[in-house]
């Protein structure tokens, strides 16, 4: 089985106070991940070096058999990783303008949904097809955190990295969006998480605090 992400040897400091130290990990494809610790540990700061918003650092990372560097992470991150921040901004007015924003972007105007791909999506996450009309406001923080998973996982790319993809949802909602993404077989999902539910069904955890200083 063919390593998606690995990790070697990775050292972060901040401030001059270490974050975590010595940190190597293997991802196989397919594989389902919990980044485990709490709050302050270092959980997002892994994801952000393993995006490549986070340069320095002491070890290595590779993405797909690729060191990633400065010269390379834009051309990995457009080819191979989603990416989901916990907090999603950018000033979008509706849900509709959240769902496909990812799909405005030349690179990812192919992969634009239709109606069949939106309405299985929508229903395995438990939502309408006409929340896509209803401002941001008018929707709960679990139905926006759940518009926006189902844009990510429509790009189909190889690699997921997801900040706390269950933190507004109720307990329903966690196990049917962590059943659904967790049944994709060829897509490798890293995720940093508190939830029990999710950590207990991960292939992998990786405990943050097991390389704090």
């Amino acid at each position: 089985m063919a390593n998606e992400v690995v990790a070697e040897n990775l050292t972060v400091s901040l401030g001059g106070n270490i974050i975590f130290k010595n940190l190597s990990f293997s991802v196989n494809k397919g594989e389902k991940v919990s980044i485990t610790g709490e709050s302050g540990s270092g959980k997002t700061t892994l994801l952000n070096i393993l995006c490549g918003f986070i340069t320095t650092y002491d070890g290595t990372v590779a993405i797909k058999g690729k060191t990633i560097n400065k010269n390379n992470i834009d051309l990995i991150r457009k080819e191979h990783i989603a990416w989901l921040p916990q907090e999603i901004t950018g000033g979008f007015d509706t849900a509709g303008e959240l769902f496909f924003y990812p799909f405005t972007f030349k690179n990812n105007e192919h992969l634009r949904p239709d109606d069949k791909k939106i309405d299985e999506i929508f229903s395995a996450f438990g939502l309408k097809k006409d929340i896509l009309q209803k401002k941001l406001t008018e929707i709960s923080g679990g139905q926006k955190q759940r518009v926006a998973l189902a844009s990510i996982i429509l790009l189909k790319k190889d690699i997921i990295l997801l900040d706390e993809p269950t933190s507004a949802l109720d307990e329903k909602n966690i196990k049917n969006v962590t059943d659904f993404l967790f049944s994709l077989k060829d897509q490798t999902i890293i995720a940093t998480s508190h939830n029990p539910y999710w950590i207990s069904n991960s292939d992998k955890i990786i405990n943050i605090e097991d390389y704090a200083k």
